[in-house]
């Protein structure tokens, strides 16, 4: 008969392992949401997941170029903070961006500026 030797490990501690990570992302403070960008048409859209938020516990400024997005997912026991921001390009109409909340997506619509949309030169 053939013995196989194990290695003296302990399988609980794994749980331990778990218990600690799930501790650190408790003691979180901010949180950076996930974000996703994509173009269809000449329309830019930003698209950034905040699971949980109401829509009065979002706030979104614009800097410069810069799109701010600070939002709080609060309940009975806990607070959830989420931040990020997001450099845009200057070639986008920042005057004018269409913004909606559903479903625990914060979406976010662009255009280019006319003078950065390409057009045709007539040849004389």
């Amino acid at each position: 008969m053939l013995l196989t030797k194990m290695l003296p490990t302990n399988i609980f501690g794994l749980n331990d392992w778990f218990d600690s990570l799930n501790e650190d992302v408790k003691s979180c403070d901010t949180c950076s949401p996930h974000a996703s960008v994509s173009e269809k048409g000449g329309i830019y859209t930003l698209e950034v997941e905040l699971p949980g938020v109401k829509k009065s516990d979002i706030d979104v400024d614009v800097q410069g170029n810069t799109l701010s997005v600070r939002a709080v997912r609060k309940k009975a026991t806990s607070e959830i903070k989420f931040e990020r921001a997001f450099k845009l390009s200057e070639d986008l109409n920042l005057e004018n961006i269409d913004a909606f909340l559903e479903d625990g997506i914060l979406s976010f619509k662009f255009v280019k500026k006319q003078s950065a949309q390409p057009h045709k030169l007539e040849i004389q």
